[in-house]
């Protein structure tokens, strides 16, 4: 596509506004020519912006940050887990049943508490 026919084409946007961008839409599509010059240019656009995407997660990779995918496939490990974890605590109140009442965790052995004593007063 020539640049003298895209200058054309945007001078004919200004002056026609909303109402014929219709028109000149259709016309675009109905031009082999301009049809074909869009469509790659759409390509070469996707093209560009995958090796953009690329060379960003790059840089993001080298500076030690996480990138988008990074983040994304961490938030569907976590969501993984978190439903395992769902799933073995429903198994486990399944196993313990409604009977189990829940009981007092003793501390560890040797641990003692400490025994608090009124100040001033004389040990025995």
């Amino acid at each position: 596509m020539a640049r003298s026919d895209v200058e054309n084409v945007i001078e004919r946007l200004r002056k026609l506004g909303e109402d014929g961008l219709g028109s000149i839409f259709n016309e675009a599509m109905t031009n082999q020519r301009m049809r074909q010059s869009l469509g790659r240019a759409g390509e070469r656009f996707m093209e560009n912006k995958h090796n953009f995407d690329r060379n960003v997660e790059t840089v993001l990779d080298f500076i030690n940050l996480p990138s988008k995918r990074d983040v994304r496939d961490l938030k569907a490990r976590l969501d993984h887990l978190s439903s395992q974890l769902l799933n073995l605590s429903i198994k486990l109140d399944r196993v313990l049943g409604p009977t189990a009442a829940p009981r007092a965790v003793a501390p560890p052995k040797g641990v003692r508490k400490a025994i608090k004593r009124p100040t001033g007063s004389p040990r025995s």
